[in-house]
């Protein structure tokens, strides 16, 4: 019962947390590529870089601002790039991750967040930015809980599902709809929060009402949309249908918009150490990434229809193949799943670019140049051979796509590694 208690716990310390100084007034001297602040994080200093240091000893802490105006910065028009650079090698992440997939056997699947956790960690562990490695620090019965969480949402859908009652299940899809946010926000605060640079912990300040105003449209009308479909399933009418279209056709629609709210959100409460990170990203860029993706979905529809035609006339006419009555629906799966394959990759490598390309504050910005046409060569190449070894492939897939994403990662700053290591304390980690 304790770490249910944790949980209530962690929920209600999160829903309003304390965010000095969030917004106060406008800064708008350029840092790399002109990126500018909605806030001030730190004072103007065009001169040579001083060797001062951030005080430790006080009546208490300094805010965030206060801590970042006496960075030390370059001289105005001088940046260093600092790639991501990963330094293992495939063969001890196999044999790690072998070991945890048998761990996770052993114990019926109850291992199975402490061994995403430790592979997730390992990888960290040998990527380095700016002469320092990341880590992960998360306990396990964090993990334990939030997995709970989402294993409980589930289960309370599916069964619900299964009865008879109308009324229930479709109740159960919304309310578990509307409570994603919540899981997603435990998501986060373990995830970003957790991850440390040197030793020193990155910072999250996000919150549970935060995150509703964000993505609580979104939740809310994505009940609707499942509910109504749920209850027409069942009791099917030519109106309802007509409607529950219409309604469809508006939630695909509005979707770049709340991926926006969702990006701005997760993206501008990251703080490194005394560095509060914001997005600058502009609604239009994720119009844009829709339609492109819409486009890219076309031509990969195309092509995957092209081939399972062209494997259906090559198995008829070589080999006498002849259809069943259920081969069409066979095939019809093969095509969503097939196009969905060729389509996530291009996806994942935008969103990269995206989000991470209109992050960063007045002394460092984020970079990624993830090629999305190489991606997606690379992963349907990884399928291929996960799909010919029977699984055995999964590993070194797992290994090569964090390196290749990893790899096109680089922060363009106007303060040194070790200027910012000074001022972001070991000993503050933990705050």
């Amino acid at each position: 019962m304790q770490y249910f208690a944790r949980l209530v716990g962690r929920l209600a310390c999160h829903v309003m947390p304390s965010r000095a100084g969030a917004a106060d007034g406008a800064d708008t001297e350029p840092g790399p590529d002109a990126l500018t602040r909605a806030r001030p994080i730190g004072g103007r200093h065009d001169g040579p870089p001083t060797s001062s240091m951030l005080p430790l000893t006080g009546p208490g802490p300094l805010a965030p601002e206060s801590a970042a105006s006496l960075l030390p910065r370059l001289p105005r028009g001088v940046v260093r790039e600092a790639r991501f650079h990963f330094d293992a090698r495939p063969r001890d992440f196999v044999r790690i991750w072998w070991r945890h997939a048998l761990i996770v056997l052993l114990t019926g699947g109850l291992a199975l967040p402490w061994a995403r956790a430790a592979n997730r960690r390992w990888l960290l562990q040998h990527t380095r930015v700016g002469g320092h490695a990341l880590d992960l620090l998360i306990p396990v019965q964090s993990l334990w809980l939030r997995d709970f969480l989402g294993v409980s949402l589930l289960a309370g859908v599916a069964g619900a599902l299964a009865g008879d009652t109308l009324w229930a299940a479709v109740l159960a899809v919304a309310l578990a709809c509307c409570a994603v946010p919540i899981w997603l926000h435990l998501r986060l605060a373990d995830d970003l929060s957790r991850i440390t640079w040197g030793g020193r912990r990155l910072a999250f300040d996000g919150s549970l009402l935060a995150l509703y105003g964000a993505v609580g449209l979104a939740a809310a009308c994505t009940a609707v949309l499942a509910a109504s479909g749920l209850w027409l399933l069942r009791s099917p009418h030519p109106l309802g249908l007509v409607a529950w279209g219409a309604l469809l056709v508006a939630v695909v629609a509005c979707f770049p918009a709340w991926w926006w709210r969702w990006l701005a959100y997760r993206q501008q409460r990251l703080r490194l150490g005394p560095l509060a990170l914001i997005w600058r990203g502009a609604p239009s860029a994720l119009w844009q990434l829709g339609l492109r993706t819409l486009a890219w979905s076309g031509v990969a529809a195309a092509g995957v229809g092209g081939g399972i035609c062209l494997t259906w006339a090559v198995a008829f006419m070589a080999l006498g193949w002849q259809p069943v009555p259920a081969s069409s629906g066979w095939l019809a799966a093969v095509w969503v799943a097939g196009s969905a394959v060729a389509v996530w990759p291009f996806l994942v490598a935008r969103l990269q670019n995206l989000a991470w390309n209109h992050t960063g504050c007045r002394h460092l910005r984020f970079r990624s140049k993830l090629p999305a046409g190489a991606y997606v060569r690379m992963r349907l190449m990884h399928l291929a051979l996960v799909v010919l070894s029977g699984g055995l492939y999964w590993p070194w897939a797992v290994f090569h796509a964090w390196r290749f994403r990893t790899e096109a990662l680089s922060v363009r700053a106007r303060i040194e590694p070790e200027a910012l290591a000074a001022h972001w304390p070991v000993a503050q980690s933990g705050q």
